[in-house]
């Protein structure tokens, strides 16, 4: 799970900064309603398997049980984020840096810039979850039969306790992206390739992924069936994340760009600009000064929608309220051109471009492509020319080089 959205709390935990998905916020008061709700449950659960006696006919009345079922929502919660910092700090130890930790609906996550390259790491760092999960979860249960004074605050004891050594246990479901399935992965690479290795562990976590939604289908449990559904598709994705790796491994910016791209000027006119559709297909430029200096980005798409002075405006050809081009026909090329302000340059559509620099990591490229919003990135040198681009296009011109290199199996 990536991205930005949520809320960012004021502080860091280790200098980590910790971010709460807007799902959280949603899943939090459904968490404290189920708990406050099945307090005699947990009761009944802690005494035949804890040996724990907890008298809940005082705590079962009033607002009682919701502000204990949101007290056990949120120790949870807090007990998955120690249970990610655990991973981070671990992590920080192979030189890997920690942009943050991440609390869902389905739990919490400790984001990492790459998982560490050295041989075995990858199941040290996952393993330490469980663990620091099991010695909460065991501190805790040790900790509650001692409360007896209160059996509210041994309600609540037990229930973060006894949720914590269950979340230590799923966790080591060997599925990726479950800790048990990146401990399977990196012990598999002890003796197999690494690309072998995460075929074999996303394999066993499709596997998994089937089992266990199938049980939560037919046990109606709707939870594991989002569950297995998130682990299907995480496995899927982790194997085509190493499919990349393995096509993209050792290559740089500037082996795989477009070198020496066309470029324009801030005061070309646009119906000139647009007229380039007819020499390059290509669906932007870089814009240079005179000087050769980097200005910006100037896309086609927002020089067709540029607005004439005659008021024109930006529906595309006329019936298709969706803008779609009909064919690329010469008479819809004409119109487009007709409604394009005559005063108008590529200087009144010139947005901030998305650079790199052509020593990066093909990676490191992919993965800016991937958080951009113009799909290509002008790539510069050390004095801020430009002297390349690099496209999608690009990228995928490479990973299917690499896959027709590869092996062939006989029909």
């Amino acid at each position: 799970m990536g991205g930005t959205g949520g809320l960012k709390l004021p502080f860091k935990l280790l200098g980590i900064p910790v971010r709460l998905d807007y799902s959280f916020l949603l899943i939090l008061p459904l968490f404290a309603y189920i708990i406050g709700s099945q307090l005699p449950a947990y009761a009944e659960l802690f005494r035949t398997a804890l040996g724990i006696s907890v008298d809940v006919s005082g705590i079962t009345q009033g607002v009682t049980p919701w502000v204990l079922g949101l007290a056990g929502a949120l120790g949870l919660f807090a007990s998955v984020i120690v249970h990610e910092l655990g991973h981070a700090v671990v992590a920080r130890l192979y030189g890997v840096e920690v942009r943050e930790i991440r609390l869902w609906f389905l739990g919490g996550v400790a984001q990492f810039d790459q998982m560490p390259k050295q041989r075995g790491a990858e199941a040290v760092v996952a393993i330490v979850g469980p663990i620091v999960s099991f010695a909460i979860g065991f501190g805790l249960l040790r900790l509650a039969p001692s409360l007896t004074g209160s059996s509210a605050l041994v309600m609540l004891v037990g229930y973060v306790g006894i949720t914590n050594v269950a979340l230590a246990l799923f966790n080591l479901i060997p599925a990726i992206p479950m800790d048990g399935g990146r401990v399977l992965r990196s012990l598999l690479a002890l003796v197999l390739p690494q690309e072998r290795a995460t075929l074999v562990s996303t394999t066993v976590s499709g596997i998994m992924a089937i089992a266990l939604g199938l049980y939560g289908f037919f046990s109606l449990q709707l939870w594991l069936v989002v569950m297995a559904f998130f682990i299907y598709n995480a496995g899927r994705m982790e194997a085509q994340a190493s499919l990349l790796a393995q096509a993209f491994e050792g290559k740089t910016v500037a082996d795989l760009m477009t070198p020496n791209p066309v470029t324009v000027t801030p005061d070309m006119r646009l119906a000139h600009f647009l007229q380039l559709i007819h020499f390059r297909p290509h669906t932007g430029y870089p814009v240079v000064d005179a000087a050769g200096e980097l200005l910006g980005f100037a896309r086609m798409a927002a020089a067709k929608h540029k607005p004439s002075q005659s008021g024109a405006d930006d529906r595309g050809p006329i019936g298709d309220p969706f803008g779609r081009q009909s064919g690329g026909s010469e008479a819809v090329q004409e119109q487009q051109l007709a409604e394009v302000d005559p005063d108008a340059t590529v200087a009144d559509i010139l947005e901030p471009a998305e650079t790199i620099d052509q020593g990066a990591s093909a990676m490191d490229a992919l993965k800016r492509i991937g958080e951009g919003r113009l799909g290509r990135l002008v790539v510069t040198d050390a004095a801020g020319k430009v002297v390349g681009l690099l496209s999608k296009t690009d990228l995928v011109r490479e990973l299917t080089k690499g896959q027709d290199a590869g092996p062939k199996r006989p029909v």
